[in-house]
Order: structure tokens, then sequence, then C-alpha cells
């Protein structure tokens, strides 16, 4: 029980940290942002790495990240090297931590197919962007009907809302500050 305690404040900073430089890495390549040469490569390293630390602590964190990657992979997503990279990291992480043989397969189809349903419906513009789907409430509100079943989805959405929370606010940050977004 002590070794869970200790670990669980390391997943809420991966967490956040794994949000943070995703979208730090996206605001290099897509949207402006400059801070030194090869930051945007340095980046891609440091969110695959935030990537994989998250995903290490729990099955079932990697079983929402890695659904998550699959719906960027399948959406098109992964369209800068520094994505490739840390894409590339998180993947060898979860094929070489023997973590795969743990996936809650429950919490991966519905994640992969509402992250990648609903994102394919607004690619292709059947459906507009709207506050549930800008911050994938749509999730969230699934994780909260999947924790009334069991409990131990309470982990993937702590995980999940700070990930986002330093998400949202480094695009927030972005479209204040940038000009290209």
């Amino acid at each position: 029980m002590v070794e869970l305690l200790s670990t669980i404040p390391l997943l809420l900073i991966n967490s956040l940290l794994f949000g943070f430089f995703t979208k730090l890495a996206d605001l290099l390549d897509e949207h402006g942002l400059k801070m030194f040469k090869g930051a945007d490569i340095f980046f891609g390293f440091v969110w695959g790495i935030f990537g994989t630390l998250a995903i290490i602590f729990s099955p079932l964190l990697a079983t929402f990240y890695l659904a998550m990657l699959i719906n960027w992979i399948i959406r098109g997503r992964i369209d800068y090297l520094n994505h490739r990279i840390a894409t590339a990291i998180i993947l060898v992480s979860v094929f070489f931590s023997g973590i795969l043989a743990n996936l809650d397969q429950i919490l991966f189809i519905i994640t992969t197919t509402l992250f990648t349903g609903i994102g394919v419906l607004i690619d292709y513009k059947i459906i507009k962007r709207n506050f549930l789907t800008n911050n994938n409430l749509f999730i969230f509100i699934a994780l909260v009907i999947m924790i009334y079943s069991n409990l131990n989805y309470w982990i993937v959405f702590v995980s999940y809302l700070l990930n986002s929370i330093a998400y949202q606010s480094v695009k927030t940050w972005g479209k204040r500050n940038l000009k290209n977004y």
C-alpha cells in the first residue's frame, strides 16, 4: 500500500507533464513557437519519455493512452517528426514492458471507438466541433460510467484529467500568444 501511495504523486506529475509536452511539441512545429534550434525534436523526445512514464505505472493507463495513440495514428495526427519520435518511444515502451499482456480490452475498445469515431465524424465535417468535442468530454463521461462498473478506472480518469488540463493550458497560451494559431 505504501508503494502504491508513493507512486500516485509521480503518476499525477507524469500525467501533467505528458499533456504539457504533448502540446508544447505541437506548438513548436505547427504553430510557430520558437525556442531554440532543434527544440521540436528535443520536446518530441521529452513528450515520448513522459508518455512512457505515465503508462508504465498501470496497465489501465497503458490501455487508455495506447488507444488514444492508435486514434492519432488512424486519423493522421502523427504528422511531424517530433510526433513520430514520441509515438515510437511510447510504442516501443508498451511492447517491451510486457504490459500488452495486461491490456484492458473493454477500456481499449471503448476509448479507441470514441476517440476515433467522434474524431472521424469531426474530420469529415459530419458533426461540428463544440464544447463537448473540443475538451473530449465524451471520454470523461464514458470513464465516469466505467468507474461505476469498476472502481479501478478512477486512475485513468484522474490521469487523463490532469493530462487534459496541462494540454489545454498550453493550447490556450498558444492561442493567446502565437500568430500562427
